[in-house]
Parts: C-alpha cells; structure tokens; sequence
C-alpha cells in the first residue's frame, strides 16, 4: 500500500525560470536554437545585466492545494536559496546554503536532501544560473529546437535544454516575434512541470513575469503565484540560507530515553499499532511508504478536525486527494505527540475491505523523530532518541541517501536486475516498478495475475516467482515478486527498481536511522522461515453488505478451475456457517493450507447457492 507522496510542497516557481522580453517586429522564424535563447537573454538588457544580479528577493500569493497564501524567497547567484510557503494550516521553508538542500515541514522536522538526483539537480541550476548552457562547445549542455508551436494564441520557438548529469530536461516556449517566455516545461523522472508565464513588468531593467500558472503532471495539481513585491541586489543576510536550528521537541518519552518492545500485530503482511487521542484508542497502519502522516476522513469527522485544501498525490496505482487537519496530541505505547499538521483521505472504506478497521497512517512524521527497530518474529517496535542511539548489533549498515522522505537500499534479483529500490513497511508485497518491468520484459513473463489494493484504488499485477534476492550481503530463496501491468501512481517510478515490502523485510530485524539516513538489516528470528503462501487464486474482500464476497479470481488457478466467480458471496466453508469464522483474514489464512488441502465452499450468486470444491495447490510449481 502505497500512500501520497507529495505533501513535501515542491519548491515553488523559481525565478531562475523568469519569462523576459523586447517588442519586435516581424522577422524570418530562426533556426538556431543558441541564437532564440541568447535573443531571449538580450531581451533583460543582455548577459551583463543578469550577471550584475547577484541576489533578489520577491514576495507572492500562492494558490496552492485549494489553499491561498504566500511566498517568500531570497536568491544569492548561482545557487543559494531560501522560501518560505505559509499556506495557514501547512507552512513549509526550503533551502539551499551552496553546499546541500534542505527541508523544514509543518511539523517541525528537518530533512537534509543528500541523493543524487538532488545533487544532480543543484548542479544543473548552478551551471544554468552561471550560463554555460549558452556555450555551445559545452559537454555538460546541449540545445535543441523542436519546431514552432501555438502557445494560447502565440508562435512560439520550443528549445529544448538537456544535460549530462541526470535525465531531466526543460523546453522553453519563446514568443517568434516578442521573445517572451510564454511557457516552460520542466521533465523528471516522476512528473512534469508546465508553466505559463504572464503579467510582464519592468523591474530595474528586467522584464519579470510576475504571474505563474503552474500544473504538475500527471496528478494534475494546479497553482498559481502572483508576485506583489520583487527586489533587485538586496542585502541579503547569509545566515537565512542555512537550514534552521532544532526546535523545542513535540514529543516526548514516558519513561527514559526510548520506548522499547511496543507490540504491534501483523497481519496481511502489514503492521498494525494502537493509537491513543483523546482517550479513543484505534488501530492505525505503521507505514513508510507514506510520506506524511494520514487520518480517515470519517474518523477526522468523529474527532472533530477542521479539514482545509485539497492536494493530489500519488497513491499505489493512481492519484489521490487529500485535505489538510492538524490532529490534536495523541500517543502510542511509551511515546507522547504534541499536535500534528496530518493530510486527510478516505482510508478507512477500503482497510475495512480488507477486514481490518484502521482510521489512520503513521509515516514520515512520526517515524522519522526516532531510530525505529521493527522485530517482525517478534511483533515488536522501538523507538529509540537518535541523539543517544549507538548500533552495536552484528547487523548490516546500509549507508545511502534518503531520496525525498523514503529509504532506498540496494537489491539484486537472479543475480541480474540490480539497483535501488524503496523500503516500503507499508506495502505487504515486493513490487518491481513499471517502467522497471516493462524494459526488462516482465509483462511477458508468466505469473499469476491479481489485484493490488492501496490508497488510490486497485491495479492489475503480475506476481512472479524468481531464483534468488540478495540484500546486504542476506541471501534468500525462491522468492515471489509482482508487477504492475499498466502504468500510473507510484509504481510508475522510473528511478530505482522497485518496492520492497515485508514479504521480505520480515525474514529480519529493520532498524531504520533517519538522522543519519541509514538501514541496519539483522537476520531474523524467522529468516529461514518458509511462510505460506495463497494457493487458491481467490481473492476476498468484504463488500457493502459486510460479506466475504470474491472480488477477483486469478485465471488459471484452483479458484478459476473450480468455477469460483467475482461476486460470489460465501455462505459456508466445510459445511461451517461463514458466520462462525473469525471474518475474512481468517478464510484467507484457509487458503494458505497446504497444496492438496481441499474445501466445498457454499457460495451464493444470482440468487441462488451453489457447491463448489475447490483444491489448493502450489501456485508457482
């Protein structure tokens, strides 16, 4: 289960991507794609007076996530930076000091940005902001017109900038006749930026673009800045590009300086934890696939949180809508929160599906305030101060960057597909991505095909058995990973290879360091476990009317074979009413029997009943 990963606010339009102009008439369209951005330089008054440049500060409304609110950013030439977002209920500063970025979130916590897609990134900028990108005998830089396209009603040159340093590139929309930047679009590797530039104004000798109606593709997240003030050489204090300093802590141990041996209950392959506000005690998800943390928007209702904005985001296989609360203090066992800025989705309907009544995520915000140890033999978390934590297991360190808010580890499967993948304790199984898959011809590889369910719905996968998965040095066998069969949500990443979940983590011990952006992997006790399999091809869900009906049958299999039908409600398993059963999870755990076990289940469909046998066998023999 993949939850959205978007409520880091992206820094917001730059003005290092300033639209600039001269009027002009007429004159034969150009081919030279050096010639249309140097034009397009000369516009502000020519090179020498960008260079003159050397820091700026503006102010601007945002509209953002259906939220209105304001910007505040200080540049200093080629690369420092600091804004300031306050949207009211999420306020969120960004920067960069010239030597790494950083990130401060509503709540407080501090990230340092040290993968290297960022640092590729700040790179680019820094050459770009010293304008080698105009020389044409760079090795970094490459220029290249793709024609001439209508831009709401104006010509426009489309000159496209790539790089030697990452794979994302930017294409400039250049008015044929006035040389206005009418729009830019800037590709990564997960999403789209398409900017339109308007409201030209004269500042100092430059002409700025002081509206931005910017869309984020493919979620589709719309916003637009509106600049009110822009200054020109301000004097700038350097103090305000370094990341802030530690805050007073909003949590707090019960008892020294850790909370050890908190039990959590694992079930369908996800980690189950209670939850306290209010003296209400629900079961939450624990989940680092989710990049803030999330309350059901029926139980934000119950408790009486006040919901603002709407921000897309990606869910496992699509997009998602999420609105904004601040939840007030709550705990788990041995830990106290103060009142957190929380996003709000409606999770409850679909884990309730699943049999499970959960009201909310705990992710990046409350994980990352510790080092977390998760014992899965065991069923137990701890959650230790990383100012006082010291490793002195046998364990493996896996030191690696932290790509936006999710630990990413190194793993090679069959000995062949290698590369990083993204440590997701939210997500039951290990998914390749679908870019990942699709290059290396697992769409044609045999497997069991299903659904996989998450907070953007359900998608179609392909489950496939493989050889070998080795991870830090650990070794395992004969192990089963999926794929998803058309792209969208996360699992349209195209970095890394894929999500790793706890079908695999939980043969170890996990302790994950977010202060010092590492994983520690130990054998666990149940590292050469076997775990049981479905062997049926039958997948369950509760429906409307809270019965266990069949909302998949996996072709091929046992179920498909028996004549089980999407939509068949079970009445009976064995001759044992379905009633008596301890709900869904425990007729699944049925279907993990051994191959050969065999059952008559009592369905009802179109009206009527029927007898059905159904023999489990080995799915991936």
């Amino acid at each position: 289960m993949r939850k959205p990963c978007g409520a880091v606010l992206p820094m917001l339009a730059s003005l290092a991507a300033l639209a600039f102009a001269t009027p002009g008439g007429a004159e034969p369209a150009l081919t030279d794609p050096y010639v249309i951005l140097s034009r397009h330089y000369e516009a502000i008054g020519g090179i020498e007076r960008l260079k003159a440049e050397r820091t700026r500060y503006f102010e601007a409304t945002v509209d953002l996530f259906g939220l209105t609110g304001t910007i505040k950013e200080w540049q200093e030439t080629p690369i420092r930076r600091r804004q300031e977002v306050d949207l009211g209920v999420i306020r969120q500063i960004t920067g960069d000091n010239g030597e790494y970025v950083w990130v401060l979130d509503s709540n407080g916590k501090l990230q340092i940005k040290k993968d290297e897609h960022t640092i590729s990134k700040r790179e680019v900028d820094r050459r770009i902001a010293l304008f080698e990108h105009l020389d044409r005998g760079s090795e970094n830089f490459d220029l290249a017109l793709e024609g001439i396209e209508d831009i709401d009603g104006t010509a426009c040159y489309a000159v496209r900038l790539t790089n030697a340093f990452n794979d994302d590139s930017r294409t400039f929309y250049i008015g044929t006749e006035d040389f206005y930047m009418h729009k830019a679009v800037t590709r990564e590797p997960d999403h789209e930026a398409h900017t339109l530039f308007s409201d030209f104004r004269d500042v100092g000798g430059l002409i700025v673009a002081f509206r931005q109606d910017v869309e984020i593709l493919p979620i589709g997240q719309e916003q637009t800045v509106t600049i009110v003030k822009y200054e020109t050489n301000p004097e700038i204090d350097e103090g305000l590009f370094e990341p802030p300093g530690k805050g007073p802590r909003d949590y707090r141990f019960t008892d020294g300086t850790g909370a050890e041996d908190v039990a959590f209950t694992y079930i369908a392959d996800h980690l189950f934890i209670d939850v306290t506000i209010e003296c209400d005690r629900r079961t939450w998800i624990i989940d680092t696939g989710a990049s803030v943390t999330v309350v059901d928007t029926e139980y934000a209702g119950e408790l009486g949180l006040h919901t603002e904005g709407k921000m897309k985001g990606y869910g496992a296989g699509t997009t998602v809508e999420a609105a904004f609360a601040e939840l007030p203090p709550f705990s788990v066992d041995g830990v106290e929160f103060d009142a957190q800025k929380v996003a709000v989705l409606p999770i409850r309907d679909l884990l309730r599906r699943a049999g499970i009544d959960v009201v909310g995520i705990l992710g990046y915000d409350f994980l990352s305030r510790f080092v977390v140890k998760i014992d899965y033999a065991n069923e137990l978390l701890s959650f230790y101060d990383p100012s006082t934590f010291e490793y002195t297991g046998s364990g493996v360190i896996i030191d690696e960057p932290m790509k936006d808010r999710f630990f990413v580890v190194p793993m090679t499967v069959d000995g062949m597909y290698t590369g990083d993948w993204t440590l997701d304790i939210g997500a039951g199984g290990t998914s390749f991505y679908f870019p990942f898959a699709k290059e290396h011809g697992m769409l044609d590889r045999k497997g069991i095909d299903g659904l996989v369910g998450g907070a953007g719905g359900y998608h179609p996968t392909r489950t496939m058995k493989f050889r070998t998965l080795e991870i830090a040095g650990f070794t395992l066998e004969d192990p089963v990973i999926s794929a998803p069969l058309q792209a969208g949500g996360a699992f349209g990443n195209t970095e890394g290879v894929g999500n790793l979940g706890n079908d695999v983590l939980r043969h170890f011990v996990v302790y994950l360091d977010y202060e010092r952006q590492r994983v520690i992997l130990e054998k666990g006790a149940d590292f050469d476990k076997d775990f049981p399999r479905d062997k049926s091809g039958l997948a369950l869900a509760l429906n409307d009317d809270d019965e266990i009906e069949a909302f998949y049958v996996s072709p091929g299999t046992p179920a498909e074979r028996a004549g089980l039908a999407p939509g068949d409600v079970l009445k009976s398993v064995n001759g044992i009413p379905i009633d008596l059963m301890d709900g869904v999870i425990a007729v699944r755990e049925l279907l993990k029997a051994p191959a050969g076990t065999e059952y008559r289940f009592e369905v009802e469909r179109d009206g009527g009943t029927r007898s059905i046998n159904l023999k489990l066998r080995d799915l991936f023999q």
